[in-house]
């Protein structure tokens, strides 16, 4: 069978595809990643097919067409982003590339509405892959009727999905959650890359204090908010791992390392515990590995993140980066919030693989 996975350029919405991708290429089924090549890092071993904008790309056109900046209202813009300019600059070319792929089945990252677009056009079935949770009832609509008149215009309809495949736990499902096709649930694994694993540099003189990890995703719009989490962090006697930011005077060898763009599973097994800005990848993939976190939630689905995860009793939230400082030192210094995070830990061992999901899935096709 030949599967095309497709997702909008950023980390956070094509890292959660690859388990399943790789499940896939693993079961001997052909597999391509359909996005823009600035994406190729995540997944050097299946072949790319170039498509649409880029995240800069898109960002500069709903600006110019708004005279706005969509970075500081981001929920505002999400149509514009999502739906408007991606399908505008890059339908065409998403549907030459897929028609040169042929595929049996489509799973679309379930933002990507270009994926969405070239399953409709060609007939083939498809299932969405969630990301984050799923999108509230209103702002799905808007992403509906204007995917309707954008399909429209090539004079495509667009077609039901198959399924949802959902990487979040039963116990952080809300009964306000609305899913557009049968939900799924897939175990969310954190990255792990391709080649040798990653292993974290000794703490001279330190390899006995705790080592906090502390990531504010891909994308760092504020430089100061990270400057400020680093300093609050290091206020307190603990190693700090900062990744994937590379800013040089971030770096202190006695107390802080500056990893770079490493897997997130390499990072968890070198920390205690997290810090980030409750994307939702990195707050599923900390789950997975059993640690508590410390959440400043920083714009669109973050503070949803934040919540689940508090409400777990896995996370402590904070509003400042002043906070995180005491914050750190009261989940240190907590064990409910670690036993918290193992049985979250428990619960998503028991969710099915993406082996197994791809299973249901391709028996669904028949």
């Amino acid at each position: 069978m030949r599967i095309l996975f497709t997702a909008v350029p950023a980390f956070g919405h094509v890292l959660p595809l690859l388990p399943l991708a790789k499940a896939a290429r693993s079961a001997g089924h052909e597999v391509a990643l359909q996005t823009h090549p600035s994406m190729g890092e995540a997944a050097p071993s299946i072949p790319l097919l170039p498509a649409g904008p880029s995240v800069a790309e898109t960002l500069a056109d709903v600006a110019q067409r708004t005279s706005s900046d969509p970075m500081q209202d981001m929920l505002r813009f999400a149509v514009e982003f999502f739906v408007e300019t991606r399908l505008t600059s890059g339908a065409q070319a998403a549907l030459a590339t897929a028609r040169e792929f042929r595929p049996d089945l489509a799973v679309a990252e379930m933002s990507d509405y270009l994926g969405q677009f070239v399953a409709a056009a060609l007939g083939v079935p498809w299932v969405a892959h969630g990301a984050t949770l799923p999108l509230i009832e209103p702002l799905a609509a808007q992403f509906d009727l204007r995917a309707i008149a954008k399909f429209g215009e090539h004079g495509v309809t667009p077609s039901a999905a198959l399924a949802y495949v959902d990487p979040w736990p039963d116990s952080l499902i809300r009964a306000g959650d609305r899913y557009p096709a049968p939900r799924v649930p897939i175990r969310p694994e954190p990255h792990e890359g391709e080649g040798p694993a990653w292993t974290r540099a000794p703490f001279p003189g330190r390899e006995d204090r705790p080592t906090v990890l502390l990531t504010l995703g891909t994308v760092v719009d504020d430089p100061e908010v990270l400057r400020r989490a680093v300093a609050a962090t290091c206020a307190l006697d603990v190693n700090v791992l900062v990744a994937p930011h590379t800013t040089e005077d971030l770096a202190n060898p006695a107390q802080v390392q500056v990893a770079g763009f490493v897997a997130m599973r390499d990072l968890l097994r070198s920390s205690d515990l997290v810090v980030s800005a409750a994307g939702a990848g990195t707050v599923l993939s900390t789950l997975a590995a059993g640690l508590p976190m410390v959440l400043l939630p920083l714009g669109l689905d973050k503070p949803v993140n934040a919540e689940r995860a508090a409400a777990a009793g896995a996370a402590y939230v904070v509003t400042d980066p002043a906070g995180i400082s005491d914050a750190v030192a009261k989940v240190l210094n907590d064990g409910a919030f670690r036993a918290a995070a193992q049985r979250m830990a428990d619960e998503i061992r028991a969710i099915d693989s993406p082996a197994a999901v791809l299973t249901k899935l391709i028996a669904g096709l028949r």
